[in-house]
């Protein structure tokens, strides 16, 4: 998907960036663009600022209040790390899951398990 020196300067390319968002292992709030993990750093009154969640990243996006993207400033100087928003991702499902329904925690977690390696093959 993104390569790690893409130039966000390109206006096509931030019009089409999809966002979406997971939690934290805290339970706070993450943004997901193009296989990049964003934290939320600061809120003012019209708009948010995120910035990667890997340190010495300079990449930041902005939001306005509704999450709508704005912007991209600045680029990333690493690779997407895919697995490790794979298992972000799963952890998020498990724990959801675990919350809302009766199910046991082990067969949720088989449960998810199985769907993860079946997606895997596909």
């Amino acid at each position: 998907m993104a390569k790690a020196t893409a130039s966000t300067t390109d206006v096509n390319q931030a019009k089409s960036l999809a966002i979406s968002f997971i939690n934290s292992n805290k339970g706070k709030p993450l943004l997901l663009a193009d296989e990049y993990v964003f934290k939320l750093n600061k809120n003012t009154t019209t708009t948010k600022y995120w910035i990667c969640t890997l340190n010495g990243c300079s990449a930041k996006v902005h939001t306005d209040l509704n999450s709508q993207f704005i912007k991209i400033v600045g680029d990333h100087n690493h690779f997407p790390e895919k697995e490790q928003l794979e298992v972000r991702e799963f952890r998020e499902k498990v724990k959801q899951r675990a919350i809302h329904e009766t199910t046991p925690i082990p067969r949720i977690y088989d449960e998810e398990c199985a769907k993860a390696c079946f997606q895997m093959q596909q």
